[in-house]
């Protein structure tokens, strides 16, 4: 098959074997797949990446660089094949949980393995019992904002945090835009949303958010402090990967703060424990949602009530990822960027 190929720190395409699914698996072909800020990262900062998941302890995300990688985990595809253990048949469309798990029984990131690809290549295999069906009314491609979004309405609807909460959010990616529209869709008030990007401002304040905020020009706790009601509560949901941002939030939040960390920072970092400390703040790390968020939120997207499609501003074929990749690296123009392997 055809794939983008992460070959030597740089993006190439080639021809490359067919990946074979093992029990439980299908043979799926790529629809359309999401470009994540994980997989700029993966490619930028290899090292750093592989060594985070040594030192977590964690080796979901371990691949060797040495050897071929196909990245891609936001993911809309087609069932080629599936064994009889699954209730899936060829030509079914469907979004997936980026895992699959190996013969000894590891599990696997999907488009984060030399023995998984993901969907920068035109087939992958995934487990089965990830899938989700996409609804006829749904474009497939569009589909594909599942998993991103998903990833921000499952780390608003991890706090329980109602209408009697106020919310900011740093960072108005795809998976930041969806904790905007997760907050909204719960009535909370206000909801501050912060990127330095207009595209990405617009579009928050159209999902829901009340103020917007470019940090170059002001700062996202002071516009909150003006909105917000006297001891109003205060979570904050950082989808930006920017070093001493978590330090910074702590000395400027209020007391009794909730901070939620999304953005993968790839380099350590440096915080002040007693300012946590005496402000009683409280501080998250998040990697994993409520499995029942990804279906919700495709549940989301067909019934119209979260507009995925208006958050694509391009889609590419295979021979197009690296440029596409490049352009992401400035978000004025973009938000997400899809690649479609039969363009």
């Amino acid at each position: 098959m055809r794939a983008v190929v992460m070959r030597d720190r740089r993006l190439v395409v080639d021809e490359v074997a067919d990946p074979v699914p093992g029990p439980g698996q299908v043979l799926v072909e790529t629809v359309a797949c999401g470009i994540c800020g994980s997989d700029k990262q993966a490619l930028d900062f290899t090292d750093e990446f592989l060594q985070a998941s040594r030192d977590s302890g964690v080796p979901t995300f371990e691949f060797d660089p040495s050897r071929d990688v196909v990245l891609g985990h936001e993911i809309a595809a087609r069932v080629v094949s599936a064994g009889p253990d699954t209730p899936h048949e060829p030509g079914q469309l469907v979004v997936a949980l980026p895992w699959a798990v190996d013969h000894a029984g590891q599990i696997h990131g999907v488009g984060f393995s030399n023995e998984f690809p993901g969907g920068y290549g035109e087939r992958m295999v995934l487990q089965a019992m990830a899938l989700e069906p996409i609804p006829s009314r749904v474009p497939p491609h569009v589909a594909a904002l599942t998993e991103p979004l998903a990833v921000g309405f499952g780390n608003v609807a991890r706090t329980g945090i109602g209408p009697s909460g106020s919310g900011i959010v740093i960072g108005c990616g795809p998976v930041g835009l969806g904790a905007v529209a997760a907050l909204a869709e719960r009535g909370v008030a206000p909801i501050v949303a912060s990127d330095p990007s207009k595209l990405r401002r617009d579009t928050a304040l159209r999902l829901g958010a009340h103020r917007v905020v470019d940090p170059a020009v002001a700062d996202p706790i002071d516009v909150w402090r003006a909105a917000a009601a006297p001891g109003q509560l205060l979570h904050i949901w950082v989808c930006a990967a920017v070093p001493g941002l978590i330090n910074d939030l702590m000395y400027k939040a209020p007391r009794q703060t909730t901070i939620l960390q999304i953005g993968a920072v790839m380099t350590d970092d440096v915080i002040r424990p007693i300012v946590g400390i005496y402000k009683d703040i409280s501080l998250q790390m998040c990697m994993v949602y409520p499995h029942e968020e990804y279906a919700r939120t495709l549940g989301r997207i067909a019934d119209g009530t979260l507009d995925a499609a208006s958050l694509i501003t391009d889609q590419v074929g295979l021979d197009g990822v690296a440029n596409a990749i490049d352009a992401l690296r400035n978000p004025d123009e973009h938000i997400q960027i899809l690649v479609r392997p039969d363009l």
